[in-house]
């Protein structure tokens, strides 16, 4: 498995919320492609991202670790990209230094996070003050001090099956079950719900899983862990089907309480499996634009599209390239663009076509960097196409039969 595939699973980095932020705790999915630049061969990565609780004792502790993470995450990735040999592209550009941009947003990042670390415990620490004000001067009691050491935020953590076989819809639903799965194991093996002392941010299994610790974890926290990793060896080990000749049928739970979920491959001689929604473009953009999209793609023009969305963003992508069969498109397609990646911009100055796909803060970080004029840009979160030239209308009538097909 690629290490670098952590670009994609967290496009935009890795970030912490406080406890208030309520808004952005719901999991979200989305699909990428990871393309290895010797065979062409294409991997798709089904990703689910969510917020998790995670404790921090102090305030020190915090800002030393924030910083020393972040350090140490760059310096992996970096590394990763040199022993990797899948990335989302087929042309090489690992040796390339970083850039002023990717520069910028690493210190910029940087500068975020510990500013995200320590801004929390001064909040608290404030607040005791006000109590220390009310009833005299003297030090506060261990039990106040020990709550104002323990600070929840929540850390975004990943999800992520990568396979050879698009099925998005049920990776995705097994993506779903076992964060349950997890999130169950964990409540159960509270402390506190079988008579113990109180849970410590060590002792979780969430905590356990994502190899933080595991010598102070209690035995029903590691009867767990080794549960869920059975579960997920044995999803691992399903047999593939044969295409046009047989399904499997995987039992994720009971089938009492879930339905098998059901694997098929159509016949090589038909068309491939699609698993994404070919309509979500036509809702997003509508008709016309989207007309006008195939046209410039069919083309061979450079095409980038933008949103907030990492989901829509690169379903879109997806949909956009498939509609053009029994075409098949022959130069590079990146759904998934990270912000993240460094020197990643360099992949929009390639002299061939391209259909990529980026969020929407992929050139604001890369400040220093601006797209190519002959490049045309696609927004779908505000439905607008921008192109350098006209776009030249399909012959008719082959042209309004296909609109009145999309219409329908």
């Amino acid at each position: 498995m690629p290490i670098d595939m952590v670009y994609f699973c967290q496009p935009e980095g890795c970030s912490s919320i406080g406890p208030k932020r309520t808004a952005l705790r719901e999991a979200s999915s989305f699909v990428f492609t990871l393309t290895d630049k010797d065979s062409g061969k294409t991997r798709f990565g089904i990703c689910v991202n969510f917020y998790r609780s995670v404790e921090k004792s102090s305030a020190t502790f915090g800002a030393n670790k924030g910083r020393a993470t972040t350090t140490m995450r760059r310096d992996s990735w970096r590394k990763s990209i040199e022993k990797s040999s899948d990335s989302a592209f087929s042309s090489d550009y690992r040796n390339v230094g970083p850039s002023d941009s990717e520069k910028e947003y690493c210190s910029r990042r940087d500068s975020e996070a510990t500013g995200t670390t320590t801004n929390l415990p001064a909040t608290r620490l404030a607040v005791g003050g006000n109590d220390s004000e009310s009833g005299g001067s003297h030090s506060p009691s261990p039990r106040a001090t020990r709550r104002r050491q323990r600070v929840r935020n929540h850390s975004l953590t990943s999800l992520c099956i990568l396979s050879h076989h698009p099925f998005f819809t049920m990776f995705r639903e097994c993506l779903f079950i076992l964060k349950k799965l997890i999130d169950a194991c964990n409540e159960s093996s509270n402390p506190r719900r079988v008579g113990a002392s109180k849970q410590t941010s060590r002792d979780s299994v969430w905590s356990v899983l994502t190899g933080q610790s595991s010598d102070g974890a209690s035995s029903i926290v590691l009867h767990d862990v080794k549960e869920i990793e059975t579960w997920i060896l044995k999803l691992l080990s399903a047999p593939v089907p044969i295409p046009g000749k047989t399904r499997v049928e995987v039992e994720v739970l009971s089938p009492s309480v879930y339905e098998p979920l059901v694997f098929a491959l159509p016949s090589h001689t038909r068309f491939t499996l699609v698993d994404f929604p070919l309509h979500l473009p036509l809702e997003l953009l509508g008709v016309e634009t989207c007309v006008k999209v195939l046209t410039i793609i069919l083309l061979e023009n450079k095409v980038v599209f933008q949103s907030r969305d990492y989901n829509a963003l690169s379903m879109s992508v997806m949909a956009f390239v498939t509609m053009i069969y029994p075409l098949e498109y022959m130069f590079p397609v990146i759904p998934l663009l990270p912000t993240c990646m460094s020197c990643a911009e360099q992949l929009l100055l390639a002299p061939t076509p391209y259909v990529i796909g980026l969020p929407v803060s992929f050139l604001m970080y890369k400040k220093n960097f601006q797209l190519p004029d002959d490049v045309c840009v696609v927004d779908l979160d505000s439905n607008k196409l921008t192109s350098p030239t006209e776009i030249p209308p399909l012959p008719e009538p082959e042209g309004q039969q296909l609109r009145n097909h999309l219409k329908q």
